[in-house]
């Protein structure tokens, strides 16, 4: 499929097995509740992107991400070293020129550049550099058909989001002069892609791996409840290339103490998790137009999952993150 938004600016709802090879908001006819058409000067500051990428093995855990307001922007790079506890990280603001994030999400083009910081994605290639760390891999040819979903928000709104897990891959960290190889099959990774015209105001929770299990499979996963509410989900895991969809999640921790041991369910009964917290990354900013309380926990998940071939995987010690994420942007 060539173009999320059609000739008349409008789209499919629901989930797309075809690539969709340009996410084009911009042609996207936005309307007020009443039916007004809102400028383009107005719309262009209503639309949101994202890229996360995420790398996980038995040593260390990374973690990097773009995101582009129209208004502002800010991006991330870190690195949680799994055996001594440590997380090292760099986080800018930044002005939207200093950003892109192309509206390719098979291609996964992105930048973010200030004077002392730096990411890079293109052809499959990733480059950071910030502080103490530095990133230089390759993702290799992605053989898992990512999770594709467009979907209903709020009245006029919309998001489209595509998840992809596992993704091999090789390369090198440096975290505080300390060189680790990244290859496959130690080390896999994940990417979000986001885009579209989200609530104002939302809150997501978010729990997501990709690792090769002991048997010499991959194995990916995807669950989130609160961005997408009208009907359809995000929700699935991978094995072995084949995905399997699950029905909406339950995600219980104790919300004093998010360090307890989370949690997660679905309707369906395929997924049967629970996730121990080991290392938090958090931010609260309360502005005149932007708030957000986020809080990204990076431990570990086992568990039973029930694959849609009557396979019941047991999950032991897999690494991966759960996130609790208001937002007001």
């Amino acid at each position: 499929m060539k173009k999320l938004i059609d000739n008349q600016g409008s789209l499919r709802y629901g989930l797309y097995d075809e690539p969709i090879d340009c996410v084009n908001h911009e042609d996207y006819i936005l309307k007020t509740p009443m039916g007004l058409i809102l400028p383009d000067g107005v719309k262009k500051f209503r639309a949101k992107q994202f890229i996360f990428l995420g790398i996980m093995g038995p040593e260390v855990m990374l973690g990097m991400g773009v995101v582009d307001l129209n208004y502002l922007a800010n991006a991330f790079l870190y690195v949680y070293d799994r055996k001594t506890g440590d997380l090292t990280e760099t986080k800018r603001m930044m002005r939207p020129a200093n950003v892109r994030i192309a509206p390719y999400p098979d291609q996964l083009i992105s930048r973010a550049k200030s004077e002392d910081f730096h990411i890079e994605m293109a052809a499959g290639r990733i480059s950071a550099k910030s502080g103490d760390i530095s990133v230089d891999a390759e993702l290799e040819p992605i053989t898992t058909s990512p999770l594709r979903l467009a979907s209903r928000v709020g009245y006029r709104g919309w998001t489209y989001t595509q998840k992809t897990t596992p993704i091999r891959l090789s390369g090198e960290i440096v975290c505080k002069s300390r060189a680790i190889r990244i290859s496959s099959p130690d080390y896999m990774a994940l990417t979000d892609w986001t885009a579209g015209y989200m609530r104002w105001e939302t809150f997501w929770n978010w729990a997501a791996t990709a690792q090769m299990l002991p048997d010499g499979r991959p194995f990916g996963l995807n669950l989130s409840w609160g961005i997408n509410e009208t009907g359809f989900t995000e929700n699935a895991f991978w094995l072995n290339g084949r995905m399997t969809k699950v029905d909406t999640v339950n995600f219980l921790f104790n919300r004093h103490d998010l360090s307890d041991k989370w949690h997660i369910t679905s309707h369906d009964g395929k997924v049967d998790l629970a996730f121990s917290p080991q290392a938090r990354r958090e931010e609260k900013l309360n502005l005149l137009i932007l708030a957000s309380n986020f809080v990204q926990l990076m431990g570990e998940f086992e568990g039973q999952l029930i694959s849609d071939e009557g396979e019941s995987l047991d999950i032991r010690g897999c690494p991966g993150w759960v996130e609790d994420h208001y937002s007001r942007w």
